[in-house]
């Protein structure tokens, strides 16, 4: 018996991109537009956290996140702290906080004096 070589077919897999999809641009998406305009009403010297926006936004707290990361050089992203008044990058926000009058308890923003909750940052 003789065997004839092999053949083989074509890899039918599709080829998966490495690149990542592209943040929503805030116009073509109602929720990244709904948190970017809750932080927008941040005022100077005033904080949010990633929880109170999310209430206001009608979304969670880590989407607020996910938005901030998409689109935060657009925004006062120095003025959203964690619940527990610390900041994701505390080296770049301490100096724009001290510009604000923006007090701090060690390492962490004063929230009792400049946090806003969800009332406050409600539009009306």
């Amino acid at each position: 018996m003789t065997s004839s070589p092999s053949k083989q077919a074509p890899s039918a897999q599709p080829v998966q991109s490495t690149r990542q999809a592209q943040p929503a641009q805030p116009a073509q998406n109602p929720a990244v537009a709904a948190v970017l305009d809750v932080i927008a009403r941040i005022p100077p010297g005033n904080l949010s956290t990633y929880g109170e926006i999310a209430k206001v936004a009608g979304c969670g707290p880590r989407y607020v996140g996910w938005v901030l990361r998409h689109h935060g050089a657009e925004t006062a992203w120095w003025r959203i702290v964690r619940a527990d008044g610390t900041s994701h990058d505390p080296q770049r926000a301490w100096p724009r906080w001290e510009e604000e009058g923006i007090g701090k308890l060690g390492m962490r923003a004063d929230l009792s004096q400049h946090g806003l909750d969800a009332r406050d940052l409600q539009r009306g």
